[in-house]
């Protein structure tokens, strides 16, 4: 027991009084922003599970909460917590949270292991407070308000930097180490079996791709990636209930999450690991084997599951069917100048829509759903409609009856009734319009990177004429270093650069040391995934989820800090 009268038990017992005044705030901010029962409730729960425990409360409400709001398609089951991201408050719910999380963390640890950042620790809190104080005074220098420059653009690196803070903590608050796993399990497989609840009621991501492809928002299929990888190979290994369950739900979490993305990082992960962790490929496979053979068999089993998987991966290379894209291209001719960069307080661009008020973030923007098609209908894993049955023996759609062109050419036909088109050439021509404008992104962005190489354009200027989300009400490009570059100027993605390459080297460390436990293995894999969905969407910049996970599992793989005497210690021990 401390001794109230030392200077470092006073210092202790205030971060604790901030922690419990944080977390009042966060439940009458909780409470204002969900005025309903369920509110109240979630007021009164969530701060104190966050205080309670901080690393295993702000992880649960990453995990289950999705950042996407329900939108007549999306329903509840597929947008669980949503509030935690997306609030009717100027920021959201998770920002007073994780601060919180970070205040009862340190009361329980401080004084008694005192701090001593190492190199590895520098470089990556050192990139992380300089995009916070990059973004802040851009801001300023824009002619925002210090409160605008803060929650507009420094938010997510907040949350970055309170990332790393929580996942350092969690080496030293022994109740978390204990809980922090099976919570994360138990959440993972309760997000499947809402899945499975969802599929047939229609609740799908896009009834144009599939009525199986469910969780639209990344960050979801990125965590169960992360855990599936971080347990094939763990010593803890057991063939119990627990193990095989995650091992099962895991994959399949990861096929219906509508990200290809995710799902290429996933497999680049997965080889990084069994590369460096070769001598022990034995269980590995053997883990691996049970996990694909249980997704083969839903997979298969499921009507026109198998079908539209491979539609969306096809898809994506039929590159020649994606000509609805090439209208909104620039000529190849034409080349962005700087005379076409917008002022900080300038007219919004031509491709801008006048008047929105909603910013398309990595969760919401132009690649994913667009609006349901004509019609009450919602498509059914049962039920599906016209624009997305698969025939029966994996025939072509094309065959069907009812999708083939009349035979008669005469003038009878009415002009106004459109021809249709195939649903499997529907479908292949949107994955192909999806992934031509994302590849128009990169190369459009570069350009005007080029045009505006040491200045950007500002955090507060439009959206650029010709990139993918016209509708945005800012500058939004579908790579995180382009965005950053055009924003906040040629130092923002070095900084980026840096951190993603710091977290990276001290994942492989990790994994490659046999002692690390799942929790340590998972945070790990997730290092590894999100760099390369951060090539495919600004995920770092635009949401509030990703950054705060990255932030976790960077301070978990890394030794940020060694308490005064002692010897690193691992969350398993």
């Amino acid at each position: 027991m401390l001794d109230p009268r030392l200077p470092a038990a006073a210092g202790a017992r205030r971060i604790w009084w901030a922690s419990w005044a944080f977390a009042a705030l966060s439940a009458l901010y909780v409470a204002w922003t969900m005025p309903s029962f369920v509110g109240i409730v979630l007021a009164i729960a969530l701060p104190l599970l966050v205080h309670r425990l901080p690393v295993t409360g702000i992880v649960l409400v990453a995990v289950l909460a999705q950042e996407i709001k329900p939108n007549g398609r999306f329903g509840e089951l597929t947008t669980l917590g949503y509030q935690a991201f997306i609030s009717t408050g100027k920021a959201p719910i998770i920002l007073p949270l994780a601060v919180t999380a970070v205040l009862a963390a340190a009361a329980r640890w401080w004084p008694r292991e005192r701090p001593h950042l190492r190199s590895v620790g520098a470089a990556l809190l050192g990139p992380a407070v300089g995009l916070v104080v990059l973004a802040v005074v851009s801001g300023l220098i824009h002619g925002q308000s210090l409160f605008s420059a803060v929650n507009q653009n420094a938010r997510p690196f907040v949350l970055l930097v309170l990332g790393l803070v929580i996942g350092m903590s969690l080496r030293w608050l022994r109740d978390d180490q204990r809980s922090v796993r099976m919570t994360v399990w138990a959440a993972l497989t309760g997000l499947l079996v809402a899945a499975a609840i969802a599929i047939p009621l229609g609740e799908t991501a896009d009834d144009r791709l599939s009525a199986y492809f469910i969780y639209y928002d990344s960050a979801l299929p990125a965590i169960a990636a992360a855990v599936f990888i971080g347990v094939l190979g763990d010593n803890r290994w057991r063939w119990d209930w627990r193990y095989m369950t995650l091992a099962a739900a895991t994959p399949l979490l990861i096929l219906i999450s509508f990200r290809r993305s995710v799902w290429v990082a996933a497999v680049a992960a997965l080889v990084a690991v069994v590369v460096f962790t070769w001598q022990r490929w034995r269980p590995m496979i053997r883990q691996f084997g049970f996990a694909v053979l249980v997704a083969a068999v839903v997979v298969l089993a499921a009507p026109g599951f198998a079908g539209d998987l491979g539609l969306r991966s096809v898809g994506s290379f039929d590159l020649a069917h994606g000509q609805s894209s090439a209208s909104s291209q620039p000529s190849a001719n034409s080349q962005p100048s700087a005379t076409d960069r917008p002022s900080a307080a300038g007219t919004p661009s031509p491709t801008a829509t006048s008047g929105s008020t909603a910013r398309p973030s990595a969760t919401n923007g132009p690649s994913g759903a667009q609006g349901a098609p004509g019609g009450t209908s919602k498509p059914t894993a049962t039920s599906k409609p016209s624009v997305t049955p698969r025939p029966a023996g994996g025939a072509s759609a094309s065959a069907s009856p009812s999708a083939s062109p009349s035979r008669s050419t005469s003038a009878s036909v009415a002009p106004s009734r459109p021809v249709q088109t195939p649903p499997a050439q529907e479908s292949a021509m949107h994955q192909a319009a999806s992934t031509s404008g994302h590849l128009n992104d990169l190369r459009l962005g570069w350009e005007y990177v080029r045009a505006n190489f040491w200045t950007g354009i500002g955090p507060l200027a439009p959206q650029l004429v010709g990139l993918a989300a016209n509708n945005s009400e800012r500058v939004y490009v579908h790579n995180e270093l382009l965005q950053d570059w055009l924003r906040y100027g040629p130092l923002a993605p070095l900084l980026v650069i840096l951190f993603l390459a710091a977290a990276a080297l001290a994942a492989l460390k990790a994994i490659r040391d046999p002692e690390s436990d799942g929790i340590v293995r998972s945070a790990a894999a997730f290092c590894l995934i999100a760099p390369l969905c951060l090539m495919t969407a600004p995920f770092l910049s635009e949401t509030s989820r990703w950054p705060l996970l990255l932030g976790i599992a960077a301070g978990i793989v890394v030794p940020f800090f060694l308490g005064r005497g002692q010897h690193e210690r691992q969350p398993n021990e």
